[in-house]
């Protein structure tokens, strides 16, 4: 049981991250900037993150009604209308996909625009999971699970060179893409209502495999560790970048307060 949370729980944990960033990116720029300045720097998020809800759809053979990828004049800015389903393997594939589809995004874009910096991301990846190999290994592996968030991003800043163009269009596609990475509400609902009920079938699974005396656990979770430190580390940028989003939009948000209440007052004089 340990080892199945060491290799979630950080995950579940940048998910809770990044989903709490989108919502305060949202917030920023669409109330205090605008519609336009949102859908200029997010429109390529939205579609992804609806495709990828879309292909869950069809790879869990959910039968869909409507899909918008992009409705930019609507309430809500896309939407995958489909059947209601209670398999609760359905529930989180569906629920999670953009997590899925917006990383494996940033895994493109860091591969096809950065490739030295992939390179690095990879190398490090390979260290880290070789270093998980029993259950003892728990906290050790802990440990570099974390410490290689920080060399992730210490390696980011460092490759990225402001010279190249490059640069400047890997910087808004991932900005773009992670702002939409996270599941919106509905979405985490039924994602932690699915994982509940397969967390119990985990537990089951595992006392299961201490009566049968069958490593099944242990098989599962040497399958899961390296496609799920991938999901964790690229996700890492994702956070990255969506908090840059509020850090900038946020500046920018400021100062267009400022210059409004500086042109009010000349106004009034």
């Amino acid at each position: 049981m340990i080892g199945i949370l060491n290799l979630i729980l950080p995950l579940l944990l940048q998910v809770l991250v990044v989903y709490g960033l989108s919502r305060l990116l949202d917030r920023i720029v669409l109330r205090k900037l605008g519609r336009t300045w949102y859908l200029a720097a997010t429109w390529p998020g939205v579609v992804l993150h609806e495709l990828s809800h879309f292909i869950a759809c069809l790879l869990t053979f959910t039968r869909v009604h409507r899909v918008q990828l992009f409705h930019p004049s609507g309430d809500t800015l896309g939407f995958v209308e489909h059947e209601q389903t209670r398999n609760p393997l359905k529930l989180i594939i569906i629920s999670i996909a953009p997590l899925f589809g917006v990383t494996g995004m940033l895994w493109l874009l860091t591969k096809v625009l950065v490739p030295s910096l992939y390179l690095e991301h990879v190398q490090a990846i390979q260290v880290a999971v070789s270093d998980f190999q029993s259950f003892n290994d728990f906290f050790r592996f802990s440990t570099t699970y974390f410490a290689q968030y920080w060399n992730h991003v210490s390696a980011l800043w460092h490759t990225l060179d402001l010279g190249m163009w490059q640069t400047y269009v890997f910087i808004y596609c991932m900005l773009a893409a992670s702002s939409h990475a996270a599941p919106s509400r509905v979405d985490l609902t039924h994602t932690f209502t699915g994982l509940g009920i397969l967390g119990v079938l985990f537990v089951i699974l595992y006392y299961l495999d201490q009566w049968l005396a069958v490593p099944i656990t242990w098989t599962l979770i040497k399958w899961l560790t390296t496609p799920v430190y991938y999901l964790s580390s690229f996700l890492t940028y994702g956070i990255v970048f969506t908090a840059v989003g509020v850090a900038v939009f946020g500046a920018i948000a400021g100062v267009a307060r400022l210059l409004k209440r500086g042109v009010s007052a000349t106004l009034s004089v």
